[in-house]
């Protein structure tokens, strides 16, 4: 017989668990923030069980940290960390435009130019949160269409780890009006382009990386 409440209770954990990254990517959580199992539960609707099933796998991810107080911690991050990771995030996202750019097709194309506006009007207005979630929309549609689940799973990791740094664009950025407009990424994904999609996505790292050491690692 199936457990249908273990089934449901997964599934909760699992929605629990897309909402706490979702903060984490986009910065809504900053580093070093002390999380407690009880206020999420109640934020969310839910019992408690899910979200700290939820908050355990993350601590298991390495996008958060246990106290024994039963609280969670984000991360600080350390130049040194920020910087290893954009170079395996250069490398993984590297990999996904290349794969990306060879099942590329005209309406694939068109919903990505419709993404890339999203992402180009969110940045101009220096709404940070808005922003970043319409440059996440962007960024993981590119990767989704290389079709390499496994591939993409692991950008999104290296996201999480590194979001709460732009915590410090809260509530807004003039920073973010100056950030790339993806139009030559665009340009070579449509072409067909491998290297010059690459090229494209590690000039997009680089200036999320100079706001970054600009700001945060001042």
């Amino acid at each position: 017989m199936l457990d249908l409440e273990k089934a449901q209770r997964t599934s909760l954990t699992m929605q629990v668990e897309s909402s706490l990254k979702s903060a984490l990517i986009v910065g809504a959580l900053r580093p070093g923030a002390r999380l407690i199992t009880k206020e999420i539960a109640d934020q969310l609707g839910t019992s408690i069980t899910p979200v700290r099933e939820a908050l355990l796998r993350l601590v298991s991810a390495g996008a958060l940290h246990a106290t024994p107080a039963q609280a969670f911690l984000v991360p600080e991050v350390s130049r040194e960390r920020y910087n290893e990771i954009n170079q395996i995030r250069k490398n993984l996202e590297g990999m996904a435009v290349r794969a990306a750019s060879e099942n590329m097709s005209k309406d694939k194309i068109r919903e990505l130019r419709i993404f890339a506006a999203n992402t180009n009007e969110a940045m101009k207005s220096g709404n940070a949160e808005q922003a970043l979630q319409a440059n996440r929309v962007f960024r993981f549609s590119v990767y989704n269409h290389a079709e390499m689940p496994t591939l993409t799973a692991l950008i999104e990791q290296l996201w999480v780890r590194i979001g709460p740094c732009y915590n410090y664009l809260y509530p807004s950025s003039e920073d973010l009006t100056r950030v790339h407009n993806y139009s030559d990424l665009l340009a070579a994904l449509e072409e067909g382009d491998a290297f010059a999609s690459e090229r494209a996505v590690w000039r997009a790292i680089d200036e999320g990386a100079n706001i970054v050491h600009k700001q945060f690692f001042r």
